[in-house]
């Protein structure tokens, strides 16, 4: 892509960043949802059917279905949520840097017994079963793509991005803390949906999720990463081309949209449910490349430290 290109891009995402972040200041539990409810179904719609555009990322055409597969047999088993992806992103890596059938079997085995000892373990569940499909995911996996798209390639805008990135949660937690506006009262019903994050992550069950400094400087920080995740899909269009299908695609996907956004305003609990499984199968079926991204990165990383000239 032209240099000049890229750098517009970059800028822009620097300025949906800003303001993603600014507005999370001002109505941090109304930006969650509202991200979450309107630009969410059309991110996951979009994504999906990108993936699937390109083999969902894995090496042989059929990896995807012994993914599936094994979601399939940890529903049917009734496993916990935290070992469904324990085990669906283990076996995503072992697809991909793994090679032969046997070995992919062994190696999987290998993880399923890591995952009977491990997942005993409260902070891994927690990490597997509550972080991953949520801010590891909208944040951890988004600073990958932004790193691994600056390293390749190397313009200053692309660092600048990513370093913008990191500064915003940080900007969040230490501008600005004394104003807390109240939520609505319409907030304050559907964001008890998310409500497990605020709880888990400052550790106290029994907190006032809507009037706490730190509970509301968290929100500020869910709103931040939930927005630009989404904005970020919808800006990259013309680098990733994930807008190119058919009409007949795009109206369907459409009305999806529109029937999710619709149904969630309708019964926001039947909503909520609807979109969180929207939601759990983007997060599971873009494994594959964030395992990519990541390998993407430390071979980058490693080129630039094996032409470093010796001293």
């Amino acid at each position: 892509m032209h240099t000049d290109k890229v750098n517009v891009i970059n800028y822009y995402n620097i300025l949906a960043m800003l303001l993603s972040a600014s507005v999370a200041v001002f109505i941090p539990f109304e930006l969650v949802l509202l991200s979450y409810i309107i630009l969410g179904p059309g991110h996951y719609l979009t994504e999906i059917s990108w993936l699937n555009q390109r083999q969902f990322f894995t090496v042989k055409k059929y990896d995807i279905l012994m993914l599936i597969a094994l979601i399939a047999i940890t529903l049917l088993l009734k496993l916990p949520f935290a070992n469904l992806l324990f085990y669906v992103f283990g076996l995503s890596f072992i697809l991909l840097v793994v090679k032969g059938r046997v070995y992919q079997l062994l190696a999987f085995a290998i993880v399923v017994i890591a995952g009977y000892f491990f997942l005993t373990n409260n902070l891994l569940r927690t990490i597997f079963g509550l972080y991953i499909p949520t801010l590891i995911h909208v944040y951890l996996f988004t600073g990958a793509f932004l790193l691994f798209g600056a390293l390749k390639n190397k313009h200053f805008s692309g660092y600048l991005t990513f370093l913008v990135f990191l500064a915003c949660p940080l900007l969040l937690g230490v501008l600005f803390t004394g104003y807390h506006p109240l939520p609505t009262h319409w907030a304050t019903i559907e964001y008890r949906e998310f409500a497990q994050l605020n709880t888990t992550t400052l550790r106290s069950r029994y907190l006032n999720i809507y009037t706490d400094k730190a509970s509301i400087i968290l929100t500020r920080v869910i709103a931040f990463a939930y927005t630009y995740h989404y904005i970020n899909w919808f800006s990259k269009t013309s680098v990733i081309k994930w807008h190119r299908i058919s009409v007949p695609r795009a109206i369907i996907i459409g009305l999806i949209w529109i029937a999710s956004v619709g149904l969630y305003f309708y019964n926001y609990r039947l909503g909520f449910k609807w979109l969180f499984l929207l939601s759990l199968a983007h997060v599971i079926l873009e494994f594959p490349l964030n395992h990519r991204s990541f390998i993407g990165i430390g071979r980058e990383v490693g080129v630039r430290l094996r032409s470093r000239p010796e001293i």
